[in-house]
């Protein structure tokens, strides 16, 4: 690796792309002492196993005292040996005993299955339980596993309704495992935690009380989120002693247009990606590349093989959902032998799966979160082989603050992984859920929390639970379960569906189809682009078709926001910070259509749709009459200067909370009636109910106004652009937007960027 990096050092092409590189040494393996039974201790034997590492041993023996237990530790720790061997133990003592692992794909629960093998116990049987699993292995898998394999949808949806079917299972139920906690956040978190009270009650009607083990990658606070999960306490193991090879990092910025620095556009980190990965794989080092989309994961291929001697090229692959399953074990199986140098992937190959010996990892743009950054650079030198990873840069204002300050990147505390249970979207729908499947009944608030009687007097003032014998019941018929994504919080999303073939492309929640897929918008799929011809709301659908269209849509929004229940204050320097719960209202009014190659407007057509409404919560900042005087800034520039200072400061809030800024939403405004002030900008959770965002935005709000200056003053652009002010999801098309007005204010409200 040093070979490779002095090359690129020393050539003038690409050395001005090189904003940092760091070295990470390695580190030596740390074991700690623990009771095994000679059994177990032959088992380890036989897979070369020698001893525990701490955090491995010390988890072992929270979990054997009956403790839920959360372990944060790096990729290839061994993370999984703190329920594995535990769970191990307790069937070689009663054979009767079972465990459910719950993994967030059906692939990674496919690869830990092989892992539960190993142990070539002939009294633990380990079986997946997923939408692949046909009815006949189902009936198999209900008789005779004691480990089950599964995910949240299943658990969800096929198992909690069906309880009746697993009675002896959950009444010798000891352990539950969560693998991968970090990627239980926002939304889908709060739906995972319903599930997993829902789980906790259904072991309590059979008589078991499971411990729960959760593994995950660093967080901010994993204690919180795990206790949040399941609504009871946790103890913590966050050391890693397992050992790691030396790696070297390397932050690849794209070089700004030549032909006009001062746009602050930059080179396509899609191109700069491909080129990264040929100039590795020329080397000889297997190389993998996260790219953010399955359309990216495909040009970067496509770059690659083209840029490549055809045989190298032969030897590289592209790995994404979408492909068949026999397709993807393929791929998995010539990795891991070594046939395969490199590989393009979306963030499919970023979990635990085991692909062998890669040197080095490409990341395309920033992930979105610290423990995705070293998810996906682990993937590269496990074990202890030294190993490159190399982080190509966006145009995006976060992907821009890490390369002018990559301290960040090595040194900060990780973002809060936040849920928010309290959500009554979300807790309504699942109480009805725990109605069927078990009367509701006051006691049940230990599993629900305390706004469990407020819910359940709602729900039957809706008429969607009735008392009934026992107590609140669900009295319509079949399970509810089914018409509940784990991944919404606004009703069932939307199918987006190829009219002329009756395919399914995707889904879209429904707060956001009305700007994405209005009738005339330009959906885009895997590169192709289509036509919405119609948005059906009844049948939760948007009908469209292929075409060959040399325009993209951008939708034009209206948006207003009130204050129903303010839940905190503060002064913050010179402006004013509150956070509570608020009403969101917005109407698409309309779409301009934008070339594809110059992004010139080609018209704007409007719309007549209704208007949304759904409350959540926000946090905000209030700005008097005298800071704008005192920053210079005056009446006509203080509308564009508010809402550059909303787009900056959202773009760097996924540096506090596990979120990217399509989950939040911001309004601006030179006069609220709800602002004291009269001036100043909102931000919101963009999910009817709120998923947990805007409390730790309150709480961090100064070093959020210090992250947002920054990234506005390194900037090198005249007036604003991606990299700093503009969003792309601006309902007002980014204007007006005041870059040095933002700056400004900043600066007067006494925030210091350096």
């Amino acid at each position: 690796m040093d070979r490779l990096i002095k090359e690129w050092i020393d050539d003038p092409d690409v050395a001005g792309r090189l904003a940092h590189i760091e070295i990470t040494p390695e580190r030596s393996p740390a074991y700690a002492d623990i009771e095994l039974s000679p059994g177990m201790r032959a088992r380890l034997d036989s897979l070369q196993i020698s001893g525990l590492y701490g955090h491995q041993a010390e988890a072992v023996e929270l979990v054997r005292g009956g403790n839920h237990t959360v372990v944060v530790a790096g990729t290839a720790s061994g993370k999984s040996m703190a329920y594995q061997i535990p769970i191990a133990e307790a069937i070689e003592e009663e054979p009767m005993s079972t465990a459910i692992a719950i993994y967030p794909t059906k692939a990674l629960a496919q690869d830990q299955l092989r892992g539960f093998s190993t142990f070539d116990y002939k009294k633990l049987v380990a079986a997946t339980y997923d939408g692949d699993t046909d009815r006949a292995q189902r009936t198999w898998v209900r008789k005779h596993a004691n480990v089950l394999l599964t995910n949240p949808d299943m658990l969800h949806v096929g198992i909690l309704p069906n309880h009746g079917r697993w009675a002896d299972f959950f009444h010798r139920l000891r352990f539950v495992v969560v693998d991968e906690m970090h990627m239980l956040r926002g939304v889908f978190g709060t739906h995972v935690s319903m599930t997993l009270r829902r789980l906790r009650r259904i072991a309590d009607h059979y008589g078991s009380q499971p411990t729960f083990v959760f593994t995950s990658a660093t967080i901010g606070n994993p204690d919180d989120l795990a206790s949040a999960l399941i609504g009871d306490e946790v103890e913590v193991v966050d050391r890693d002693d397992s050992p790691t090879g030396r790696k070297h990092w390397v932050l690849w910025n794209p070089p700004l247009d030549a032909d006009d620095p001062e746009s602050g556009d930059r080179g396509s980190p899609i191109a700069e990606s491909a080129e990264v990965m040929a100039r590795i794989v020329e080397h000889g080092h297997p190389t993998i590349v996260f790219a953010r989309s399955r359309k990216a994961t495909e040009l970067i291929y496509a770059r690659v093989r083209d840029r490549l001697p055809s045989a190298l090229a032969d030897r590289v692959a592209p790995y994404r959902g979408g492909y068949k399953a026999a397709d993807r074990r393929e791929t998995e199986r010539r990795l891991f032998s070594g046939e395969l140098i490199g590989v393009v992937t979306t963030n499919a190959l970023e979990l635990g799966i085991d692909i062998g010996g890669l040197e080095a990892a490409i990341l395309t743009t920033y992930p979105g979160t610290i423990a995705s950054l070293r998810q996906q650079a682990g993937r590269a030198g496990r074990s202890q082989a030294e190993s490159l990873a190399v982080l190509v840069g966006g145009s995006d204002a976060l992907d821009q603050y890490f390369m002018h300050h990559p301290e960040q990147l090595f040194s900060r505390a990780p973002e809060a992984g936040v849920i928010n249970p309290t959500n009554p979207l979300i807790l309504d729908g699942h109480l009805t859920c725990a109605a069927y499947e078990l009367p509701l009944q006051p006691s049940d608030r230990r599993f629900f929390g305390d706004h469990l009687e407020e819910a359940g007097a709602r729900l039957v003032a809706q008429g969607r639970l009735r008392l009934g014998a026992g107590g609140l019941i669900w009295g319509r018929g079949a399970s509810p379960a089914s018409g509940i994504g784990l991944r919404s919080s606004g009703g069932p999303p939307i199918s987006i569906i190829d009219g002329p073939r009756g395919e399914l492309l995707g889904t879209v929640g429904r707060t956001q189809a009305y700007g994405q897929v209005h009738e005339g918008a330009v959906y885009l799929h895997q590169g192709s682009t289509y036509l919405v011809h119609k948005l059906d709301l009844e049948r939760s659908e948007a009908r469209v078709s292929e075409e060959i269209l040399g325009y993209y849509t951008e939708p034009k929004e209206d948006k207003w926001i009130e204050v129903l229940e303010l839940s905190d204050h503060r002064p913050l320097g010179a402006v004013g910070l509150a956070h509570g719960r608020v009403q969101v209202e917005s109407q698409i009014t309309g779409f301009k259509r934008k070339s594809r190659r110059g992004g010139e407007n080609l018209g704007m057509e409007y719309l007549e749709l209704p208007t949304q409404s759904y409350e959540t919560q926000a946090f905000w900042f209030t700005v008097p009459d005298a800071l704008f005087e005192e920053a210079g800034i005056g009446p006509r520039e203080i509308p564009g200067t508010l809402h550059a200072a909303e787009h900056a400061a959202i773009g760097m809030m996924p540096l506090f909370a596990i979120c990217d800024r399509w989950d939040i939403g911001g309004i601006s405004t030179p006069f609220h009636p709800d602002l004291e002030a009269g001036a100043g900008w909102f931000i919101y959770d963009g999910h009817p109910g709120g998923s947990g965002i805007a409390p730790i935005g309150f709480d961090r709000a100064a070093d959020l106004l210090v992250a947002t200056l920054r990234v506005i003053d390194e900037c090198s652009c005249a007036s604003g652009c991606p990299s700093c002010v503009q969003s792309p999801k601006c309902g007002n098309f980014n204007d007006p937007l005041d870059k040095a007005g933002a700056a400004a204010l900043l600066r007067a409200a006494g925030v210091v960027s350096t």
